[in-house]
Order: C-alpha cells, then sequence, then structure tokens
C-alpha cells in the first residue's frame, strides 16, 4: 500500500487561512460578546493564532475591525444574490424573498455589522475607517438587486426600493432581543413583511407577457 504524502502549503496558502480564521474568529467574538469585548487577545485565543501573527496582517485592532466588515460583506452580497434569486411576481413570492433576506440580515455573521455601526456612533475613527466598505456594500447590493430585477422595477426606484427593504429589514433586526426569526413578534413582522409586498407588488404590476 502505497501512502502519498500530504502537499504542504504554500507560504500564500498559509497567509490566507491565518487571515480567513482570524476573521472568522472576529465575526464569532463581535457576535458573542459585542464591540467592547471583542479585543485581539480574545480574537487569537477564538482563532488559535498569536498575536504576533495577528500584528502581521492587522497593524492595530481597528484595521482588523475593518477588514472584518468589509468579509462579512462580501459574505452578505453572495447570500443576497443566492436566497433572493426567485421570482418576484406575486405578493407571496415577494414574501418567500422578504422573509429569506430577514433570516440573512439577523445572522450572527450580519450582527458583525450592526456591532461596529453602533461602535461606529461615538467613534469618528472607525466611523471613518469603515465608511468604504460600507458604500462597497451598498454598491454591490444595488448591482445585485439590478441583476435580479431590473426588469421589474424601474431604474429611477431600484435603490430607493431596496433602501426600504433593507432599512425595514435592519431595524428590525436592532430590535430584535431573540435573533431567531420565528420568535415574538413574529406575527406582527409577517404581517409587515406582506404589507410591505403589497405595495412593492402593487406599485410595480407586472406586465402581461
Amino acid at each position: 500500500m502505497t501512502v502519498t504524502p500530504a502537499q504542504r502549503r504554500t507560504q500564500a496558502e498559509r497567509r490566507e487561512g491565518t487571515i480567513t480564521a482570524l476573521l472568522d474568529a472576529t465575526v464569532r467574538c463581535l457576535a458573542e460578546r459585542g464591540y467592547a469585548a471583542t479585543s485581539t487577545a480574545a480574537v487569537c485565543t477564538e482563532a488559535g493564532v498569536s498575536q504576533g501573527a495577528l500584528f502581521r496582517h492587522f497593524p492595530t485592532r481597528q484595521a482588523l475591525l475593518v477588514a472584518t466588515a468589509e468579509h462579512v460583506a462580501e459574505r452578505n452580497v453572495e447570500d443576497f444574490r443566492t436566497t433572493v434569486d426567485t421570482g418576484v411576481d406575486t405578493v407571496d413570492e415577494v414574501v418567500v424573498v422578504l422573509g429569506r433576506l430577514r433570516e440573512v440580515v439577523l445572522s450572527p455573521a450580519n450582527q458583525t455589522w450592526r456591532e461596529l455601526l453602533v461602535a461606529a456612533r461615538a467613534d469618528a475613527d472607525l466611523r471613518g475607517a469603515m465608511l468604504p466598505a460600507r458604500e462597497s456594500l451598498q454598491a454591490q447590493m444595488l448591482v445585485v438587486a439590478t441583476e435580479l430585477w431590473g426588469a421589474r422595477l424601474p431604474a429611477d426606484d431600484l435603490a430607493a426600493v431596496l433602501s426600504i427593504v433593507v432599512n425595514m429589514l435592519d431595524g428590525l433586526a436592532f430590535s430584535a432581543l431573540d435573533p431567531d426569526p420565528t420568535a415574538a413578534p413574529g406575527r406582527t413582522v409577517e404581517r409587515a413583511l406582506r404589507l410591505l409586498a403589497e405595495m412593492i407588488v402593487s406599485r410595480y404590476p407586472q406586465e402581461p407577457r
């Protein structure tokens, strides 16, 4: 029996693996412990990486947090694309899309954004450092929305409709004590999503094919 030796990872692969481990650990720390308790020491313990290794890739805690926001943004865009790639011709279909989007918004990874946005309100340096990531996320979300729904919604209204949907779901996430989408006040939220779906469909009726 011939045993094939395990292929050693390249330096670039090891570097990428360490960075990914640190970013994923930061996401978990922010979601489970909150902004204040997400120290570089806590992240290193969670990731199983030394602080020396962390600072080789991220010179400051803020650099790590901003990179984590960008990391989550990329994931959110992909989740957005795969989650809502479905029909939006009827109220029921739009309700399904909104429900799936709410699950993405309530995900532990997206909690990263809420923790950092709240912290940035009182930290001008963090607020400025996060601005490019926020603008990039908004632009990418609009591109995906255009690809999915550009034929249904007028170009002049698409960004506004996306803003209404995202802000509503973010507001629900900020006010939710329990991240479980089925938790109370589930019925009120479900009704709110259906009302929003009804307004969207009635405002932009599908033209006969």
